[in-house]
């Protein structure tokens, strides 16, 4: 018996659909889903009570669960991503602070786990602003940030980032832009990222 071409068409386009989203989506996922933090050998320890990767304790902690909901809801991940790609994929690593600090030998590549502790990984899927998995280590003032975010152009001429005026008010006093409880939680944020904690070596 002849088959039907229209159903050889459909068999067709539906596999060509499967077999990358079981490859890139599923299989991936089934491998990282049950994660779980590595503990440090001895002689691998990291100063401030951190006995795992990750650990909580590498972390600064305030108002970034809030300050993660700001990024979400202002845009950031359209713009930006937090993702350190391996050399084979990119040039982040021989950019300036992406891959973390290099002076004492921690920038790298992102792996699986630096996302553990996030309930949503804001990723991000394009570049049209730098990735910002560390830069808690390039920008790091309260102050800098605030002024990068009311007003990126006065830190970088060619910047392409709108300025997030929004999140700031006039101050009755006359002293300038204060900063809303938002964007004190969005730099907070900011500040926060930084994932180049030490991989144990069995990691």
């Amino acid at each position: 018996m002849k088959s039907d071409p229209f159903v050889k068409l459909i068999a067709g386009i539906s596999l060509a659909f499967a077999l990358p989203w079981i490859f890139i989506v599923i299989l991936p996922f089934i491998a990282n889903s049950n994660l779980e933090a590595l503990p440090y050998a001895e002689g691998e320890e990291v100063e401030g009570g951190v006995t795992a990767y990750p650990d909580k304790a590498f972390y600064r902690h305030g108002s970034s669960d809030y300050g993660r909901q700001i990024y979400a809801a202002e845009g950031c991940a359209y713009c930006h991503t937090q993702v350190v790609r391996p050399t084979y994929a990119g040039p982040d690593m021989w950019r300036p602070g992406w891959g973390g600090r290099e002076a004492d030998g921690l920038a790298r590549e992102t792996q699986a786990r630096d996302y553990m502790l996030e309930t949503v990984a804001p990723l991000g899927y394009q570049r049209i602003g730098p990735d910002l998995s560390n830069v808690g280590h390039r920008i790091t003032t309260p102050e800098l940030m605030h002024q990068h975010l009311s007003d990126p152009k006065s830190l970088d001429y060619n910047s392409g980032m709108p300025a997030y005026m929004h999140l700031y008010e006039e101050s009755p006093y006359g002293e300038g832009l204060v900063p809303t409880e938002k964007a004190e939680a969005l730099v907070d944020y900011l500040l926060s990222l930084k994932k180049d904690q030490p991989v144990p070596s069995r990691g």
